[in-house]
């Protein structure tokens, strides 16, 4: 099991920037779903009465909006040493040494 988590570590590892667009990508479709729920309950609410509790997205909304922000600190973090490393540490024009 821990081989399994190290290759597993070492993909991630080499495969960041897509890592990255798949998370962003998953939660802008959970940010896109609580979004239509809303705006279905808040119709809902007016057409037909319905008890649809219009604050429950908001925290929907906030725990979506705090992933993004971790995954975009995380994504930060790794572009900044890869922007070092390009910068300071590889010849101009070719691509850094791992």
């Amino acid at each position: 099991m821990r081989d399994k988590v190290q290759q597993f570590g070492q993909w991630a590892e080499s495969h960041w920037l897509a890592l990255v667009i798949i998370m962003v990508t998953c939660m802008l479709m959970f940010l896109l779903l609580v979004l239509l729920s809303w705006l279905i309950g808040y119709w809902t609410n007016a057409i037909y009465h319905t008890s649809f509790e219009l604050e429950s997205c908001w925290s929907g909304v906030a725990a979506i909006g705090t992933g993004l922000g971790s995954v975009a600190a995380l994504a930060t973090a790794a572009w900044a040493k890869y922007h070092t490393d390009s910068k300071y540490n590889s010849d101009d024009g070719n691509p850094p040494t791992v």
